[in-house]
């Protein structure tokens, strides 16, 4: 008998908190900005609530998010498709929630009814959210984040350009931190998308995506690299002012 990682009970509840809360958010009557300021704060609590009950996600929603925009921005895309993609970023694996706790804590070999219901998880997600009027477009990109390049995804089996740019762009975050999280490696997670550009992921965007991490990361190593000897520089001069104004002994 497995042992479960999330009750019936606890998931049931919580299910039911976050129908109110998304609802009450949904009825917000402030300006346009206020809005997105109050919905992102709330919509960032929740899934640090949905995270910490689901065995090794905590803060992969925040980290998929970031990853997201970063190639969103890159790509061009639009103040409102972005905030969309951070909505459903945050919120992409809501759907693990109506999944048997089992499924969820247990890394053991799974029947394919297991493997049926794990990837019914997108849908579940999508329905979730769908009832929200400002949530309607990230419950689309939620549904649409594991369809891979090449048909063979789910849980619809959409191909190319047929899935949503914004869930293309999803699932390359998604899988990245991921990757990079249970790996400790960031370059690991960079080769598993380049190996997989063109079949899993839009080549496009995967390429895309790899080219700017590694700049990143290579101008954030230079960046350290400076400072550090910058700061040895500094304190070299200041070692050689002190000894110069020092008195030898005895003299």
């Amino acid at each position: 008998m497995h042992r479960s990682a999330l009750s019936i009970p606890h998931a049931t509840q919580l299910i039911q908190d976050l129908a109110t809360q998304l609802s009450a958010l949904d009825a917000l009557q402030l300006s346009p900005d206020s809005l997105e300021a109050v919905r992102l704060l709330q919509i960032r609590r929740l899934a640090r609530r949905i995270e910490t009950i689901i065995p090794g996600h905590f803060g992969h929603g925040e980290r998929t998010a970031h990853y997201a925009l970063l190639l969103a921005d890159r790509l061009g895309l639009s103040r409102s498709q972005c905030l969309d993609l951070h909505y459903s970023a945050l919120l992409h694996d809501i759907g693990l929630l109506m999944l048997p706790g089992h499924l969820l804590g247990t890394p053991a070999p799974h029947t394919l009814n297991d493997y049926a219901l794990i990837q019914s998880h997108p849908r579940e997600g999508g329905a979730l959210l769908s009832p929200y009027s400002f949530l309607q477009e990230a419950a689309r990109l939620v549904a649409h984040h594991h369809e891979r390049w090449d048909g063979a995804g789910y849980p619809y089996g959409l191909r190319g350009e047929y899935i949503p740019g914004p869930a293309r762009i999803l699932a390359i975050a998604d899988v990245f931190d991921s990757i990079a999280s249970r790996t400790k490696s960031r370059n690991s997670a960079l080769r598993t998308l380049r190996a997989s550009a063109g079949s899993q992921f839009d080549p496009t965007f995967c390429l895309t995506f790899c080219e700017l991490l590694h700049n990143h990361d290579h101008h954030r190593a230079h960046h350290v690299s400076t400072v550090a000897n910058t700061s040895m520089n500094s304190e070299q001069a200041a070692e050689s002012s002190a000894n110069a104004h020092m008195t030898p002994s005895g003299i």
